[in-house]
Order: structure tokens, then C-alpha cells, then sequence
């Protein structure tokens, strides 16, 4: 669907923006850019075509344009139509490693702790942006995408910069907004909201197939591949993780040692406990306890 991915490890990159009031007969550009576009209709109708695929959008919308892909406008778009406009890149530079963050059934796995702790691997991510979307009450993103313009017509010091963080704010929004549809549009969306709430009541405890089983009576291999194709990650490290952000909360929230933890925590031994820490969070839960406030 020529969708663009968002990388969260770096910000997009602002071209230029700007602002576009039609006149009678006015049709959008007919270009191949090499950067990206989004369109955020205000009000009015604007027609524009892509790789031969037709949109039409009314007030209210959003539309993302795909660098490298032929686009024009068509006779649709009406006098007086009201929009504001983006272009960015999405990448500058070498490549970056990444796993890609697919559809929106569930949002991304969710931090129910009060601390937390964002290693490398977490902003190795790429969204997928919806290509068009609409919004029936939105004053809230006119407002900061007037803003955006108002710092870009301003140009302080390293506006560029900023232009860039904000406008990452802006579409970071608008992916959540894609969220906000049925969480539970089907029994296999509930099945894995309800093993998630399930591995977050047992942190404490190891991954135990049989108690899953006898739980949700449903085959555990089953639901294994349907928590992985949902969530992105598999059901063992989904409660692996969990635990051991948990553990890292235990460390810096209290006086408990390293063995202490580990044996909360029911894991073998102190050095396995170790090992699945460092693998998780990038250090030793030795380390961890150096560079942390202790409260």
C-alpha cells in the first residue's frame, strides 16, 4: 500500500513545509520526489493520484505520500481548499537495524510499572504510518501543525533541529490515533490482550506452559504463534522481558541484593539470573545497581 515506515531511532527529516489555499481549477504537482509528503486537509476536498491509485480527501484528513512514487493531482480538489503541507525525509545515512512494528490489532506491548528503563533494541523499531486517515474532531492536530509552521516560518537558531523533533511528536500522535480502533475486533485479539494481562499478574513466577494451558484451555502451541504474530514478540521473551524489568525495578526500589532478586524472581541461580538481566537490559544487574539512584 506504498506506506511509509518511521524509524524511531532518528527524527524525520524536514524539507520544507507550508501552507495551500486553492484556486478554481487548481491540481496538485505532477512529480516523482524523492522525499516524502503529508497532506492534512483543513478544509475543502483535494484529489491527488498515486502510482494510478485515486484518493480523495476531505476535511479533516490526513494523507502520507511515498518519496520515489509518481503522484498527481486530479479535477476533484475544490476552490479554497485549505491545507497544510510537510516534506521529509525518513532516513538520512547508513541504514539502521530494525524490527518492524506491523497492523494495529493490539498496541505494542504496554509498561504497566512505574519505572522504567529503554535499552538500544528499543528504538529499533519502524512504524508503519497509515497511509490516510480521519479525524472528526481535529482542532488538536490543526493546532500543532500550525505551530510547525509558525516555528518553520520563524527559522531561529537550528529551527531545522526542532522542526524535526516536533514534527516526530505530530506523526507519533498520528500513529497512535491509527491505534484507536476495536482493540478486540476478534477471539484471537482477545485470547492475546488476555495472556498479557495474564503474564503480568505471574511476573514473579517462571513461564509455565501447563498452568497456560489449564488457564485458557486452549492448545499452548497455538497460542504461542498467535501472541508472536500479534505482538511482534514471542511469549517466552514477552514474559522474560517483563520479569526482568520488574527485577530492575525491585533493584533500584529496594535494598534486596542481586541473590535476593534472583531467588524473588525464582530463577535457577544468581548466574543465570545474571545472564537473561544482561541479555535483556545491555548490562549485569551488578552494573545496573552502579549506575542507578537507589531509593
Amino acid at each position: 500500500m506504498n506506506r511509509i515506515r518511521l524509524h524511531t531511532g532518528c527524527f524525520p527529516f524536514i524539507r520544507d513545509m507550508g501552507k495551500t489555499l486553492t484556486n478554481e481549477g487548481w491540481i496538485h504537482p505532477d512529480r516523482n520526489a524523492d522525499f516524502n509528503v503529508f497532506i492534512f486537509v483543513i478544509k475543502g476536498q483535494m484529489q491527488v493520484v498515486e502510482e494510478g491509485k485515486e484518493y480523495l480527501l476531505t476535511e479533516g484528513t490526513g494523507f502520507f505520500l511515498k518519496s520515489g512514487l509518481h503522484h498527481w493531482g486530479g479535477p476533484g480538489t475544490l476552490a479554497d481548499t485549505s491545507t497544510i503541507w510537510v516534506h521529509f525525509y525518513d532516513r538520512v545515512g547508513e541504514s539502521l537495524p530494525t524490527k518492524v512494528v506491523e497492523e494495529r490489532s493490539l498496541p505494542s506491548f504496554r509498561a504497566t510499572q512505574a519505572y522504567q528503563l529503554f535499552t538500544p533494541s528499543d528504538y529499533q523499531y519502524e512504524l508503519v504510518l497509515p497511509k490516510l486517515f480521519h479525524l472528526g474532531q481535529p482542532s488538536a492536530l490543526i493546532s500543532k501543525l500550525k505551530e510547525l509552521y509558525e516555528l518553520y516560518s520563524s527559522a531561529p537558531l537550528f529551527s531545522h533541529l526542532t522542526l524535526s523533533m516536533k514534527t516526530m511528536d505530530i506523526f507519533l500522535d498520528i500513529y497512535r490515533l491509527s491505534l484507536e480502533r476495536p482493540k478486540l475486533s476478534s477471539k484471537s485479539d482477545a485470547v492475546v490482550q488476555k495472556l498479557a494481562d495474564y503474564l503480568e499478574e505471574h511476573w514473579e513466577n517462571k513461564l509455565d506452559p501447563e498452568q497456560i494451558v489449564s488457564e485458557f484451555q486452549l492448545n499452548y502451541r497455538y497460542m504461542s504463534t498467535l501472541f508472536t504474530s500479534k505482538m511482534g514478540i514471542s511469549l517466552f521473551n514477552y514474559h522474560e522481558r517483563l520479569r526482568i524489568h520488574k527485577s530492575a525495578e525491585l533493584l533500584r526500589t529496594t535494598t534486596f541484593n542481586v541473590s535476593e532478586v534472583s531467588d524473588r524472581l525464582h530463577f535457577t541461580n544468581p548466574y543465570y539470573f545474571s545472564r537473561v538481566f544482561r541479555k535483556v537490559m545491555g548490562e549485569s544487574p551488578t552494573e545496573y545497581i552502579r549506575n542507578i539512584y537507589r531509593t
